[in-house]
């Protein structure tokens, strides 16, 4: 009897695993909530770097794609089981090759580039707060597209998100010692944003006829083709090659924790949610951002910040429960 009852327990912590692993592929909002907190932490790792090194931006994109790079090429050419489809890019037509040749640029290239750019004239926090407007964007071009105006439910959410995002970062833009500097990083951020909001239309469908992995190593290596072009016009790699190990370290984090994790689980998310919920839920993503922030960089965490922390996390559960 104790030797069935230790078979069966040995058995059971086997399978949980994979259970849990199941259950979470099923769950497009818990996907898109650990795309989120996988993303947010991208800002405070750039500006760590940023505090040790003088890379430029283009610099910084070029070390964080060519380390993702050979994970990338796995996911787009490892021969995996997909039970959806089979396809890969060289089956498709020519239009769906177009639409990932264009989320390749929009969501890897440009908008992390434009990104970077901005994060070297403000804050890791209102940094969030600027690029975070994507899911209006997306709720716009997502209404039009389907002729459709957006659920009362989702509005609502929206409506809780953003006014607790614009209450926790109204301390910052106020206290802003350089508001020209200010106006460029928030112009850039912004700039980055709207390149998201389309990068998110197109996952969509492009992830229905490839595959949230290999849709993923495919955008993955065609950013990492622009990026290098770009470099190779203006730059050379001395600056990379004399890289501390920790700045390695740093860009290894980004590369994987915050680049290809959260590509995959947000095409997933995104599959199974749509893109306008699965937008409106990384809305976590900032408030996520101010903790770390405040606690790797010493930005402030006020009492109005915290505010608006709360009313973030109650936009995204009254939005998850009238969606369900």
């Amino acid at each position: 009897m104790a030797k069935t009852f230790a078979k069966s327990e040995v058995e059971i912590l086997e399978k949980w695993p994979l259970k849990v692993y199941r259950s979470l592929l099923d769950n497009g909002f818990a996907l898109a909530i650990l795309a989120a907190v996988a993303a947010s932490s991208k800002a405070v790792l750039v500006k760590l770097i940023y505090q040790e090194t003088a890379l430029s931006p283009v610099e910084l994109l070029t070390a964080r794609l060519l380390t993702a790079a050979p994970i990338f090429a796995i996911l787009a050419f490892w021969p995996f089981k997909n039970r959806t489809n089979k396809v890969t890019l060289e089956t498709i037509d020519w239009r769906i090759k177009a639409l990932v040749l264009w989320l390749g640029f929009s969501g890897y290239y440009f908008a992390s580039l434009t990104d970077f750019i901005g994060l070297t004239y403000i804050s890791a926090g209102l940094e969030r707060l600027v690029l975070f407007t994507y899911p209006t964007i997306v709720l716009l071009i997502d209404a039009v597209l389907n002729r459709a105006l957006p659920k009362k439910s989702t509005v609502y959410g929206v409506m809780a998100c953003y006014a607790g995002l614009a209450l926790a970062f109204s301390h910052d833009l106020k206290v802003s010692g350089d508001p020209v500097s200010t106006w460029k990083g928030v112009g850039w951020v912004a700039l980055s944003g709207f390149s998201f909001a389309l990068y998110y239309i197109g996952t969509n469908k492009a992830a229905y006829f490839l595959g949230a992995k290999r849709l993923t190593g495919y955008a993955g290596l065609i950013a990492t083709f622009f990026t290098l072009c770009h470099f190779l016009m203006s730059h050379n790699f001395s600056a990379l090659s004399q890289l501390s190990a920790y700045v390695w370290s740093l860009v290894l984090i980004m590369a994987i924790v915050c680049t290809i994790l959260p590509s995959l689980m947000l095409t997933v998310a995104i599959q199974k949610i749509g893109p306008s919920a699965a937008a409106n839920i990384g809305a976590l993503g900032p408030v996520l951002t101010i903790l770390l922030a405040w606690a790797l960089l010493n930005e402030s965490l006020s009492l109005i910040q915290m505010a608006g922390l709360a009313l973030v996390v109650y936009g995204i559960r009254a939005m998850k429960k009238r969606s369900e």
